[in-house]
């Protein structure tokens, strides 16, 4: 169903993205690397998934991994995300090797395997090489997804060996695609580095999908659609105010729908649904404090109605103390990479904004 709170598998749950599910089809049979980018709750994991699951039932080989879950404090678990991404390499190459359970090793294009000491820091080139070689004869591709990409950033010295490990499969593996996704998508771009000559991804052609929220008209459309798969009978004003106070976010609208269907109540559904995402959104802004105390300044600003540098600068200075126009811009800008800001212009005049309106809510707190 649409209103299902956990990311869509099934193509028939996921709402209005053939257009995008049609760039991924057609990237996947020319691409080498694949961005696919949007602000938070707008339903790229949905899409990635659905994506994924077309590609299985065609037999093709894919991995999913969540690179956030590899986050630690001060650093990233690089053991666990080289072991976790080596084995899951394996097991989709295994099925064509013949493996028996005497056999724990196997050379495969000057290259040997190991299938048992994965535990060891594997050499992540070399697992892909063997799996392109056998890709290449079965006629199949490897496709290795990596959500929140942004993430790999902190994989040692900026992540730069996974950006060698990027640049090495779309320079040498025709059977291996890589999909990337990132909801800081300022962040993953700066990353990736594809236009700074120094970068390993540099003069790549990146193919990038970037999901938009739903208009006013859609978002109708979403919420009817996804009653009438309930049996349940749409409250037109009701879904309207949800509309409206929601703003087109896809993760607030399924919310939304759930909510109803789970209670019942019309009348109390679109509180509970704020309620419930402003926990999530609360632990967003909980952990923007902990990188630094002025995100958190310069969003309150924002949210409380100051809209140009001027206006945020002034207003963080009578409410927080001083700050320097070096640190406001930095962290105007910052703020823009992870999502939590985009910028309009009025009448020639630089306006900043907070997208997410339950982002906005949690601030006027």
């Amino acid at each position: 169903m649409f209103f299902s709170l956990s990311p869509k598998k099934d193509p028939e749950n996921l709402y209005d993205r053939e257009r995008e599910l049609e760039l991924l089809s057609s990237y996947y049979e020319t691409g080498r690397l694949i961005i696919l980018t949007g602000m938070r709750r707008i339903g790229k994991t949905s899409l990635l998934l659905v994506f994924l699951e077309k590609l299985k039932k065609k037999g093709e080989r894919v991995v999913f991994m969540d690179c956030r879950n590899y986050e630690k404090p001060g650093g990233y678990d690089r053991f666990s995300f080289d072991r976790d991404l080596t084995e899951a390499i394996l097991g989709q190459v295994k099925r064509y090797l013949k493996i028996t359970k005497t056999i724990s090793k196997i050379r495969v294009a000057g290259i040997e395997l190991s299938f048992e000491n994965v535990e060891r820091k594997p050499h992540l080139p070399s697992y892909l090489k063997v799996a392109d070689e056998i890709l290449k004869k079965k006629k199949r591709k490897l496709v290795i997804a990596l959500d929140e990409a942004q993430s790999l950033r902190y994989y040692g010295r900026g992540g730069i060996e996974i950006l060698n490990l990027l640049a090495y499969s779309y320079d040498h593996l025709e059977n291996v695609l890589f999909i990337l996704t990132g909801s800081e998508v300022g962040v993953l771009h700066d990353f990736l580095k594809a236009e700074d000559p120094g970068s390993p991804l540099y003069g790549r052609y990146l193919h990038e999908i970037t999901l938009d929220r739903f208009s006013p008209e859609k978002s109708v459309d979403f919420l009817y659609k996804g009653f009438q798969q309930l049996g349940i009978d749409p409250s037109p004003s009701k879904i309207q105010e949800a509309v409206q106070e929601l703003d087109g976010i896809v993760g607030y609208l399924s919310m939304y729908g759930y909510v109803v269907y789970t209670t019942g109540n019309w009348d109390t559904a679109l509180e509970e649904t704020k309620k419930m995402a402003m926990r999530m959104v609360k632990k967003e802004i909980k952990e923007l404090r902990r990188r630094s105390e002025n995100y958190f300044h310069v969003l309150k600003a924002i949210a409380r109605g100051a809209r140009t540098y001027s206006q945020i600068k002034d207003f963080v200075t009578i409410h927080f103390g001083r700050i320097t126009d070096q640190t406001l811009s930095n962290n105007l800008s910052a703020l823009q990479k992870m999502g939590f800001l985009t910028v309009v212009y009025e009448k020639n005049r630089k306006i900043y904004i907070i997208p997410d309106p339950m982002v906005q809510e949690a601030l006027m707190g």
